[in-house]
């Protein structure tokens, strides 16, 4: 495959059999590379560009042919993976429990989705706005070199708290800020749409970091009831399929919050993320976080495909996310 080619931008002739004029409309939707188009699937694009599924389907496989997948070796992919980088949190205990067997450094590996998620209050949000400062950060203070994108759904993102944090650590708060894009999210059908219109907005920014807080706030109030969970659910696996393919083209971070439920047990974390199967199995790496004594959090691996379950202790200060120096638990 050629990486290349998929950050082509879609201009008359590129494709070879198909209308510019219908391809416009491909373009308007929000789709404007070549990688954007293969990695849709028709009924998605017929959806969002109004243009019949037979069509669409005709005009990803062209696309498909011009990006020319193939297959690659086990070793040729551990090459490509050895090359991501990855984002740090602020905490050394949260990075280190966050590093691979073979990785030089811990943190969030990039060009991946992560689940955050917790109970009101627990930091969930307060690690969002670390992490949308670190993305900016140069690669060797363990930053991603880039802009940030921030959807919020509770009305959670403060600036203030960035310049907060941007001055206890030394940091420029505006050219912090100004790297933020900020978009306001009022309901689950415009949470969608603005998924639909990323891929553009992310080319012509550069970003490398998408922060969805939260993720299921607008599904879980706007679809109560079991009467209504497959529409949910059906809606869910939309957007969170979507941002996964942008993360893929665009080689971006993408990092979202989740509520919780509590489940009575007797045994293990009675907190249970919400959002299902269809939750579960999006995020290539699920954290948790929890409170504990002495005002501090215990964040959890809960899935990863090379990490094991551990835990980290933080706290949250003015300064962000922050180490915990001899804390016990117990005490």
């Amino acid at each position: 495959m050629s990486e290349e080619t998929e950050q082509i931008e879609l201009t008359e002739g590129l494709i070879s059999g198909t209308s510019w004029p219908t391809m416009k409309k491909v373009v308007a939707s929000g789709i404007n590379t070549v990688g954007d188009l293969a990695y849709q699937t028709p009924s998605q694009l017929a959806e969002q560009s109004g243009i019949g599924k037979d069509t669409c389907e005709k005009y990803i496989n062209k696309a498909l042919e011009l990006i020319d997948i193939g297959y690659i070796t086990g070793a040729q992919l551990w090459e490509q993976m050895k090359s991501h980088r990855k984002l740090t949190t602020g905490s050394k205990a949260l990075d280190e429990i966050l590093k691979g067997e073979f990785d030089e450094i811990g943190g969030i590996e990039e060009r991946t989705a992560t689940e955050v998620s917790g109970g009101e209050g627990v930091g969930k949000t307060q690690l969002m706005h670390m992490l949308a400062i670190n993305s900016q950060l140069p690669h060797e203070e363990g930053g991603l070199d880039g802009p940030v994108i921030w959807l919020d759904t509770e009305n959670s993102f403060r600036p203030d708290r960035i310049i907060q944090i941007c001055d206890a650590r030394g940091y420029d708060s505006e050219k912090i800020l100004q790297g933020i894009i900020y978009i306001e999210v009022f309901h689950s059908l415009h949470q969608k749409s603005i998924v639909t219109k990323l891929p553009k907005l992310c080319q012509d920014h550069n970003i490398k970091l998408i922060v969805v807080d939260s993720m299921m706030a607008h599904l879980r109030s706007e679809y109560p009831g079991r009467g209504m969970l497959a529409e949910r659910q059906h809606l869910l696996a939309d957007v969170l399929q979507r941002l996964e393919k942008i993360s893929r083209n665009h080689k971006i971070t993408v990092i979202y919050t989740n509520q919780v439920m509590d489940r009575p047990t007797a045994y293990g974390n009675p907190e249970k993320p919400i959002g299902g199967h269809v939750m579960g199995h999006a995020a290539t790496l699920r954290l948790h976080i929890r409170k504990a004594r002495q005002q501090k959090r215990i964040i959890e691996v809960v899935k990863s495909p090379y990490l094991p379950e551990r835990e980290a202790v933080f706290r949250v200060t003015e300064a962000g996310i922050e180490d915990v120096d001899g804390y016990d638990e117990d005490a």
